[in-house]
């Protein structure tokens, strides 16, 4: 390890320095006990910082293998993430999950097609915060059912006084496969790809 930044040399360098020093020092004024400590002090502390982040990275790396290696455990498992997704198959009805950061006096939900339209919108009275679940039927505002096709839904809720309550969108579906990019897992669920760290329930 020649350097560790722009701003301090490496070990090996500076105890290449420090040999070189006391090769050339003045016999009859040699660096002083004082000043000699400090120097070896400042090479321990450098040595023990660079076996600190030798240390940290190895750790890094194999936390990182646990976590390749439990996302690929999750396949065939069906995951409840982050983001309002939904898979929808022709005639039959979809489950909506999401949460409430406070007690709402009104609910609405819009679903949206994968060409960004609303297809819908769910209106829904007071509900109390935490996690909620909405069942969509699969039909459009007329009544129509939809094709099967990829859909996402918003929510939006008022407490009331009207002020907006926040909320999360949540999807389930079932783990098909595993990609990495970066170093990182993604799962593919209901065909969309996301990040492991996304996940917020697992149902076997």
């Amino acid at each position: 390890m020649e350097t560790l930044n722009n701003n301090i040399i490496g070990k090996d360098v500076f105890l290449r320095l420090l040999t070189t020093q006391l090769q050339h020092q003045d016999p009859l004024a040699p660096t002083g006990s004082t000043e000699f400590v400090a120097q070896l002090a400042q090479f321990t502390q450098l040595e023990q910082t660079a076996n600190t982040n030798e240390t940290l990275t190895s750790l890094l790396q194999s936390n990182s293998s646990l976590n390749n290696y439990g996302a690929a455990g999750l396949i065939g498992k069906e995951v409840q993430v982050e983001g309002g997704n939904v898979a929808l198959l022709e005639g039959e009805a979809a489950e909506l999950s999401y949460s409430l950061e406070g007690n709402a006096n009104r609910v609405t939900t819009q679903i949206i097609n994968a060409q960004g339209n609303i297809v819908k919108t769910i209106e829904s009275g007071a509900q109390k915060n935490g996690a909620q679940r909405l069942v969509w039927d699969g039909r459009d505002r007329d009544g129509n059912l939809l094709p099967t096709g990829d859909y996402r839904f918003d929510v939006s809720a008022t407490n009331l006084e009207g002020a907006p309550i926040r909320t999360e969108t949540f999807s389930a579906g079932l783990v098909t496969g595993v990609v990495y990019e970066n170093s990182q897992p993604y799962l593919i669920v209901g065909g969309n790809k996301v990040p492991a760290s996304a996940v917020r329930a697992i149902n076997n």
